[in-house]
């Protein structure tokens, strides 16, 4: 199993090597698309995960996890193969649907795999070191590509394409997990059942989703706010496209922070702990809504990556924990289908706040993380005094 881990943490790491996130939408735009069609493309793209990811779960349970994981790694190849090449609309779009493809395929199944190979009582901790990793990669091709590649944008696509080809090799080598529970033939009744979406939602306790939708709320606004809130933020700052840069690095260094999540959790408990991780970034939201401030801006921005980061294993444990049927795979591509649904529903909210004013918009990253943080609090008090009744 520990082999099967280190190629897991290789892929992981390989797959973060994306050489030209720095200038992926100036990589675009020198292809002729606009900021709408780039918009329209990742429209369709949310759309296919959230419409892929039950039938890849479902199709992970059949086939086994680690042969899902293999096609996935193909997919997501082919998609950067094509992103190197693309020069057109179509182009994108077609790299995007392979992307979709392979990203509501991993979903489900790269956490599964992971939980299946980590020791008895080590999963939150691997799947720390797995975040870690990925965004080790992200960091490293960032470095990269500030240092050697700068304007070279289609050489940075094809060291891309070649990561992620050496990921798709790695694994081809994963053994198997756990064969009698990763690879499951389902009976009639269940094929039937799953085949009626009401009748598989209740695979998932209704009141789980209320931390679903908690953890949805607060993983969203991060995204948001670090990937496309910072730089208008840093260019009202007065900061310059280099300073702006290196904080890019800066915020993936921030990124690293899951590999603490496991000790941390054991120092504080699960409420302390994840009461920290919400409410520092409502926190750091209402400060950024009325700074104009450089320094002030950059820690905040770095502090909402950290804290949200360090909250992500401890989420991964906690889906896993309270998946009780065989098919783990495709539970877990319907909370991640969920967790897609709530970030489609936030986006609009914060690109129109954003048009208004940046303050609009971060005020309502405080108050989504602040009633994430009340979600949250209502299922682990539910599900607490569920346990405590029947422990008695």
């Amino acid at each position: 199993m520990k082999k099967n881990l280190c190629l897991l943490y290789g892929i992981a790491f390989l797959q973060g090597m994306v050489f030209y996130s720095p200038a992926s939408v100036l990589y675009r735009q020198s292809a002729g698309l606009d900021i709408f069609q780039i918009s329209v493309i990742e429209s369709i793209s949310l759309f296919l995960c959230f419409a892929l990811e039950i039938p890849w779960g479902i199709l992970a349970d059949r086939i086994g996890y680690r042969l899902t994981m293999g096609l996935c790694c193909f997919f997501y190849f082919i998609s950067k193969i094509i992103f190197w090449k693309a020069w057109s609309f179509q182009d994108f779009l077609l790299e995007r649907i392979f992307l979709s493809i392979a990203v509501s395929g991993l979903s489900g199944v790269d956490i599964t795999l992971l939980y299946l190979y980590a020791p008895e009582g080590k999963s939150q901790k691997v799947f720390g070191i797995y975040e870690g990793l990925g965004t080790g990669g992200l960091l490293t091709a960032s470095v990269c590509f500030s240092l050697f590649l700068k304007n070279s944008w289609r050489r940075a696509a094809l060291l891309t394409a070649a990561a992620y080809g050496l990921a798709f090799v790695l694994a081809l080598f994963l053994g198997e997990a756990k064969p009698e529970r990763s690879k499951v033939s389902l009976t009639k009744t269940e094929k039937k059942a799953l085949k009626l979406s009401p009748s598989f939602l209740f695979t998932v306790s209704p009141s789980f989703f209320l931390f679903l939708f908690g953890a949805g709320l607060l993983g969203e606004t991060r995204q948001y706010i670090t990937v496309f809130l910072n730089q208008p933020q840093y260019i009202a700052c007065g900061l310059s496209a280099g300073t702006i840069a290196l904080l890019y690095v800066l915020t993936q260094i921030a990124g690293m922070t899951g590999p603490w999540s496991d000790f941390l959790t054991r120092k504080l408990g699960i409420p302390l702990f994840s009461a920290c991780c919400f409410l520092c970034p409502a926190l750091l939201c209402l400060v950024l809504a009325h700074t104009r401030s450089p320094l002030c801006s950059a820690v905040c921005i770095l502090g909402i990556q950290g804290s949200v980061s360090l909250f992500l294993p401890l989420q991964s444990e906690l889906q896993n924990r309270e998946i009780s049927t065989p098919h783990r795979a495709a539970v877990l591509s319907l909370q991640a289908m969920f967790l897609e649904l709530t970030s489609a529903a936030l986006e609009p909210v914060f690109g129109s706040l954003a048009q208004q004013s940046l303050s609009l918009a971060f005020t309502a990253g405080a108050f989504f993380c602040g009633g994430g943080f009340l979600l949250f609090l209502l299922w682990y008090r539910y599900s607490f005094g569920k346990h405590r009744k029947l422990s008695k």
